[in-house]
């Protein structure tokens, strides 16, 4: 693994779990691990890295939830086949002007009492994921929050972010504050869309518990990338949606 490693362990900050998740998904990319190619069982995965198969467990779930495995009863993890992309072409959005579904940007109709509640900051979080997205190989801060309109949990929000450029992030955060908003008026930094991907996925427990919903139930994955004036890489976010409370409709003009 890219991780140190102490006597044949991964070691360091970062979750084992995420470590494991990151390496199996440097050798899905790489190719060593091909498109339906079945992974070693969960016993022999936690022998060659010496963790327990807990570990190993919240890994697979982490990589099925983003699509890189699919796990068949009877049949074990395989690697997914590559995902149809459908790309459009948008005019460049500001973030505090586009980002749908945060409480601090544009305002669900008809919900105006939207709310987005700090949950936790993680300081060191190798997410393979947010670190691709922005250029980095060191972990990264995150900060998890929940978005409740009408006084009902909607979605959960993740945000990575490079702490070292944004000295005292996590200080500024405060219950019921965006990082967004963070970002803009103690660093003075106002972001751009980059990119957006919706799919559909599965809650994880601890997302369940906090929108209310029971494990396992279908929500919609929204991730993208936001960059800075000067086209950096800035910030990385996902959003877990409650498929049964929104929907999202394009309306094209006839005109």
């Amino acid at each position: 693994m890219n991780a140190a490693r102490q006597n044949g362990r991964p070691s360091g900050r970062v979750p084992l779990y995420r470590q494991v998740e990151a390496e199996l998904l440097r050798r899905i990319r790489a190719g060593t691990l091909k498109p339906g190619e079945r992974l070693p069982t969960e016993p022999e995965l936690a022998a060659e890295w010496g963790v327990n198969r807990l570990t190993i467990r919240q890994a697979i779930g982490e990589l099925a939830r983003a699509g890189h495995v699919t796990v068949r009863q009877g049949s074990g993890t395989h690697v997914a086949a590559e995902q149809l992309t459908v790309e459009y072409a948008l005019p460049t959005l500001a973030s505090a002007d586009a980002d749908v579904g945060s409480a601090t940007a544009m305002p669900i109709p008809g919900q105006e009492d939207q709310t987005e509640t700090l949950v936790e900051v993680s300081e060191q979080d190798a997410f393979p994921a947010a670190q691709e997205a922005l250029g980095l190989s060191e972990p990264l801060l995150r900060v998890d929050t929940l978005v409740e309109a009408g006084g009902q949990p909607l979605l959960m929000s993740s945000y990575w972010l490079h702490a070292e450029r944004f000295p005292g992030f996590a200080g500024h955060l405060a219950d019921r504050i965006a990082p967004l908003e963070v970002l803009r008026e103690h660093y003075g930094v106002n972001l751009r869309h980059a990119w957006r991907a919706l799919t559909a996925t599965l809650a994880s427990s601890a997302d369940a518990t906090l929108l209310d919903i029971v494990p396992g139930s279908p929500v919609m994955f929204r991730e993208g990338a936001n960059v800075d004036e000067q086209r950096v890489p800035t910030l990385y976010l996902q959003r877990r949606i409650r498929g049964d409370r929104i929907k999202f409709t394009m309306n094209y003009s006839t005109a």
